[in-house]
């Protein structure tokens, strides 16, 4: 999985083409960016602050599938011809996000075979986590299924800081793993005692990813 720093590296000859065409816009905290009721007519970068990309139960029960971080890019069902949104993308603080309009991505994609590529690969990573996501919440156990979590964290975070991770509050993680608050409360408590991570107030320390895969992997 791709860091947020190659991820725009990666996408950033495809940005520079859109530019002229995309909209820079501000959301607040709690805003959402788009939702399931409404047709994808754009591509979005996020450049800083965080977006939540949610699923939302019958019963009004939250299931985040990713926080997004700034560098990466979210609303990729734009590029499946869907009819509408597959989530609910809502603004976790306030955030910048730059916007680029289906038809300029389209136009972009159509001269730059390695763009076209590029985004295939997007799409497809971004299908393999949702398909991963609701199967560990399917099948797997909290302790399991919040070990994955953290472990995806670190594959997502740059290079040099693997075993550090943003900083997230037990409801976030809860409803990342779709499990109770109190529940995941519990199990952070026990990693923290199993010297398996350690959290302050700035982030969350993986000490040690080896055990913790161990974990995700035993369902």
């Amino acid at each position: 999985m791709q860091s947020a720093e190659q991820q725009f590296g990666q996408y950033h000859k495809l940005w520079e083409q859109l530019m002229p065409r995309s909209i820079i816009a501000i959301f607040r905290r709690h805003s959402f960016i788009y939702t399931p009721s409404q047709p994808p007519r754009s591509l979005y970068l996020l450049q800083s602050g965080q977006i939540s990309l949610q699923l939302l139960s019958s019963s009004g029960r939250v299931l985040t599938l990713k926080v997004i971080e700034p560098g990466q890019i979210f609303g990729h069902i734009v590029l499946t011809g869907s009819a509408t949104y597959d989530t609910f993308a809502e603004a976790v603080k306030t955030s910048c996000v730059i916007e680029a309009p289906r038809e300029a991505l389209y136009q972009a994609l159509l001269q730059q075979a390695d763009l076209r590529l590029a985004m295939i690969e997007a799409l497809g990573q971004y299908q393999m986590m949702v398909s991963r996501r609701l199967e560990e919440v399917a099948f797997k156990s909290v302790p399991a299924r919040l070990a994955s979590l953290l472990l995806d964290m670190a594959d997502s975070a740059d290079g040099h800081q693997r075993s550090r991770l943003p900083r997230r509050t037990h409801q976030q993680l809860a409803e990342m793993i779709n499990a109770y608050r109190e529940t995941v409360t519990k199990v952070i408590n026990q990693f923290r005692a199993a010297r398996l991570l350690d959290i302050d107030h700035s982030g969350i320390t993986l000490l040690n990813p080896s055990r913790l895969r161990e974990l995700a992997q035993s369902g």
